[in-house]
């Protein structure tokens, strides 16, 4: 039996709580060597219906965002997005068009406090801290996750639809329009 088949078999039972360092001592070896048995486990499991997550010091399986279409059909996710509040929907949508963003720059935009958003976010695993402000504060960095992606039914971000050209139709001005006064 092989290291990496046993952690993730661990991850799989483990659910959200697996922390990389446990099971490096599990295992009695270093965390570098664990986090490398991780690259392996997520490089073999890329093309899979299940992808490995690392989220800081946590470790946790995820649905492949490639699979997003037929999950969401499957699950009927349409549904379930009305679960998620208005202030939520608008906080996501912040996060994913300005990626990589920090808590303040959140409620600057949207002219409220979002703490109790971005933990709920945080908690479905929608969003994930990415790092830290290089400048001033060095305040939390925000970015969407591959499992709101899934969610989403895209693979990547890149799929979103142009936020400009979304922008403008609502306010009544067609693509053609949007696009010459993006050529000026």
């Amino acid at each position: 039996m092989s290291i990496k088949n046993q952690v993730e078999a661990i991850i799989f039972l483990g659910g959200d709580e697996n922390k990389i360092k446990d099971l490096a001592k599990h295992f009695a070896i270093s965390i570098s060597d664990m986090l490398k048995i991780l690259e392996e486990l997520k490089d073999d499991r890329k093309d899979t219906g299940i992808n490995v997550e690392v989220d800081g010091d946590i470790v946790y399986l995820t649905t492949n965002p490639l699979f997003g279409d037929s999950i969401n059909r499957y699950f009927e996710q349409e549904k379930k997005l009305k679960k998620l509040s208005a202030a939520a929907i608008e906080t996501l949508s912040i996060i994913a068009y300005r990626q990589p963003i920090t808590k303040a720059e959140i409620e600057n935009i949207r002219g409220v406090s979002v703490d109790r958003i971005i933990y709920t976010l945080e908690e479905r695993k929608f969003v994930r801290n990415c790092g830290r402000q290089e400048s001033g504060r060095k305040a939390n960095l925000y970015e969407v996750t591959d499992r709101f992606l899934a969610y989403l039914g895209i693979k990547n971000i890149n799929e979103l639809p142009d936020y400009y050209i979304l922008k403008e139709k609502l306010n009544g001005r067609s693509e053609t329009e949007v696009e010459e006064m993006n050529e000026n």
